[in-house]
């Protein structure tokens, strides 16, 4: 990492330890200069990895490296046992993109808590209106059975 445009490309330091303390068994401890190796491996598995994948879409002339891309890039880098997670793992973000954008937009749907109160409110007299109807309607027809002469029973 030679060239000085990569020198100021990193990884956050405690992400990557706190991920290598998970893998680790917790008897065993990473020394810090262990650590930093490990973190200029990732930054140059990333780097080896996105210059592929850049290659790649250049060739399907596309100006913006794609998931394809990349999952192409393991596999011709010999990381194809990789592929299968990253493919898990892409469509897993897809479907939460997916999921928080539809929440997002059912967000600007929502109306606000006064004209919800209100749009209550006259359901509520809507509902009482049609009650007071049917509950009249009912003793209306409670009245002409009453007034109504009996009839005589056949036998």
């Amino acid at each position: 990492m030679g060239d000085s445009n990569n020198d100021n490309l990193t990884l956050p330091k405690a992400t990557v330890s706190k991920l290598i303390k998970e893998m680790l068994p917790n008897d065993i401890k990473c020394s810090n200069e262990t650590r930093d190796m490990i973190l200029e491996c990732c930054v140059e598995f990333i780097h080896l990895i996105s210059s592929e994948a850049n290659d790649i879409s250049g060739k399907d002339n596309k100006s913006t490296i794609g998931a394809e891309h990349v999952i192409k890039a393991l596999n011709e880098l010999g990381f194809s046992e990789y592929t299968q997670k990253v493919s898990e793992v892409y469509d897993k973000h897809k479907l939460e993109a997916t999921t928080k954008k539809e929440l997002k937009g059912s967000k600007k749907d929502l109306k606000p808590t006064e004209q919800l109160l209100a749009e209550q409110k006259l359901l509520f007299q809507q509902a009482k209106s049609a009650y007071n109807a049917d509950i009249k309607q009912q003793q209306e027809q409670q009245q002409q059975l009453q007034q109504s002469p009996p009839q005589p029973k056949l036998e």
